[in-house]
Formats: structure tokens, C-alpha cells, sequence
């Protein structure tokens, strides 16, 4: 029975190399695209790209043309204070416009969620959903309901393998999804496990004993200067205010019409940076061990009798404490 058990651990190990093995094959040939010269790249039967000058798909006949999905996006926007493009849709028109070219595109998108108390029974008000170099949408649940992610196709999006969906903590959006949509998510990487990884490393495995949350991440994304650190703080602050109850504010903020406009800046700077923060730290996770500890996460928390609570203190008791990932 030992000889057995140590049979299985062997086997476990160099099942883990092997991961480690195709990871590295993985970036390898990903670099190796990026370098390419131009004459590589991908173009119809004329020798025109497939995309207009603005980075649009263009239309032939009356089909979208469809480009490759890549978890590799292409070089994003400048790390300035300078505010993304934002986008309202608040209807299913729209919403399914916009979603479609995303899934078309197949570039990774950046994902998050607001609302009240955010929970299986919290209702969501809120989806962002940011490309690399913009726009943000900012999905009105509030307004379309279950629309926006059946006519809406906003549930294609994020239950499809690609594009890649950037998240920063899988489980209470995914336990919020499933419950009240039936949405399930797939095509996650999950940018806190990232970050609470390369914290690891820096403090030789004593990052502390809870999890950490995005504002932290955001104050410790690389390439920001002085004055983007700033503007981000005042914008969190100024949002958090309206909302947060530890603060003053109220939930309910975010089913109020029409948004406050400090509201929409605090939902656009969530995800406005998710991109970098992927490109910096994906290093310290492969992408398979990334899609198997994203799925744990989400199937465990929503297959909890409980799920979680909302607020701080109650994160701090149940559901953020230190997480051993693999």
C-alpha cells in the first residue's frame, strides 16, 4: 500500500511538471507570434486586413467577420489618468451588438460586477466589460434584467471558453450569475490569484493571512505614475462614499437613474486596468493550473449552502481568508 501511495505522488508530480512544461511551451509560442513581422499576420484573399482603421470589424456581405480567439491581447493603451471611453447599454439591441463583435474579436475582456449587497441573493445592477484598449460598457442590469444576458447575449459572453474573461475574485460574481441567471462562467483568469501569487514570492510566502482586494491590487499595479495613483484613490474614495455603508453610503446607489457620474468612474477604474495587471503578473501561473484553481473557486462557492455574505466584516469571517491555491 505505501509503494501505491507513492506511486500516485510520483504520477501527481509529474503531472504538475508537465503542466509547468506546456505552460512554458505556451508563452514561448506566444512570444514568438508577437514578434512576427507584419507580412505574418492574418489577411483575406485581396491582402486587405479583416479590420477598419479604427480597429472595427468590417462587414462583408452581411456577415461579421470572424478573426481567431487569443487569450493574448494586442498592445494596450498608455497608463495615464487620462478617463476611458465609457459606453451605456440599456438595452438589448445594443447590448447584443456590442457583446457579439467582443466574441467575434475574441480579444481577452476585462469583467466585473455591481450591485446591491452582490450575492446570490444580492441583486446584480451592474456589468463591465472593457476590450484592451476600450471602451468600457457598462451593462445596465438594473434596467434590462435577464435581457441583457439572453437577448443581451452578455451570458454568451462570459459562458463561452473565449474570449479569456479577466476577474478580479471569481466566486461571489459566479455565485451571483448562477443563482439568479443561470449563467455559469468559463474562459476565467482570475487576476486576485495572480497578484496574491506574486505576493507570495515577494514576501516569501507571508502575504498575510486574508486575501487581498482590488483596491490593494490597483495601488500596486505597475507602470502607473504619480499622478494616475492619486486620481485612482480620489476615484475609488468618491465612489465608495456613495455606496459603501461603512462609509455613509447605500447599495442602492447603484439601481438609482441615472448614475452618479462619480459611480461610473468608480465601475470604469475596475476594470480599466485589469488588463495590465494580466499581462504583469499572468507570469506567476500557467494558464492551465490558472483554469483549474479559477473553476474550484467558482464551483465551490457556488455549490455552498451558504455562499457569502456581503460587507467587510463579514468578508474578514468567512470567504477572503488565505487561500492555499494548489
Amino acid at each position: 500500500r505505501e509503494r501505491a501511495g507513492g506511486a500516485r505522488d510520483m504520477s501527481g508530480g509529474f503531472a504538475v511538471l508537465l503542466d509547468d512544461v506546456e505552460d512554458l511551451a505556451q508563452d514561448l509560442a506566444r512570444f514568438a507570434l508577437a514578434d512576427a513581422p507584419a507580412s505574418c499576420s492574418d489577411r483575406d484573399a485581396s491582402g486587405s486586413d479583416d479590420d477598419d482603421d479604427d480597429g472595427r470589424l468590417r462587414q462583408r456581405g452581411a456577415d461579421i467577420v470572424r478573426v481567431a480567439s487569443s487569450t493574448v491581447a494586442p498592445p494596450e493603451r498608455p497608463l495615464t489618468s487620462t478617463p476611458p471611453r465609457v459606453i451605456l447599454l440599456d438595452d438589448p439591441v445594443s447590448c447584443a451588438d456590442a457583446m457579439r463583435e467582443l466574441i467575434a474579436r475574441g480579444e481577452p475582456c476585462a469583467v466585473d460586477f455591481e450591485g446591491v449587497a452582490l450575492s446570490r441573493t444580492g441583486a446584480i445592477s451592474l456589468a463591465q466589460v472593457a476590450p484592451p484598449n476600450g471602451p468600457v460598457y457598462l451593462v445596465d442590469v438594473a434596467c434590462m434584467g435577464a435581457a441583457a444576458f439572453n437577448e443581451g447575449r452578455l451570458g454568451e459572453l462570459l459562458g463561452a471558453k473565449h474570449p479569456l474573461k479577466l476577474v478580479f475574485d471569481c466566486r461571489g460574481d459566479a455565485d451571483a450569475l448562477h443563482h439568479q441567471f443561470g449563467v455559469r462562467m468559463r474562459g476565467v483568469f482570475d487576476v486576485q490569484v495572480a497578484f496574491c501569487l506574486k505576493k507570495d514570492e515577494d514576501h516569501g510566502g507571508k502575504r498575510g493571512a486574508y486575501l487581498m482586494g482590488l483596491r490593494k491590487a490597483l495601488k500596486e499595479c505597475p507602470g502607473l505614475d504619480d499622478e494616475t495613483r492619486d486620481e485612482l484613490e480620489r476615484v475609488k474614495s468618491a465612489g465608495a462614499a456613495l455606496f459603501a455603508p461603512e462609509l455613509g453610503g447605500s447599495y442602492d446607489a447603484w439601481t438609482e437613474r441615472p448614475m452618479h457620474p462619480d459611480l461610473i468612474r468608480y465601475a470604469a477604474a475596475d476594470v480599466t486596468y485589469l488588463h495590465h495587471m494580466h499581462r504583469t503578473w499572468r507570469a506567476f501561473v500557467g494558464e492551465k493550473k490558472m483554469a483549474a484553481v479559477t473553476e474550484r473557486r467558482m464551483r465551490e462557492r457556488i455549490e455552498s449552502p451558504e455562499g457569502l455574505e456581503q460587507g467587510t466584516e463579514q468578508a474578514r469571517r468567512r470567504g477572503s481568508r488565505r487561500e492555499k491555491f494548489f
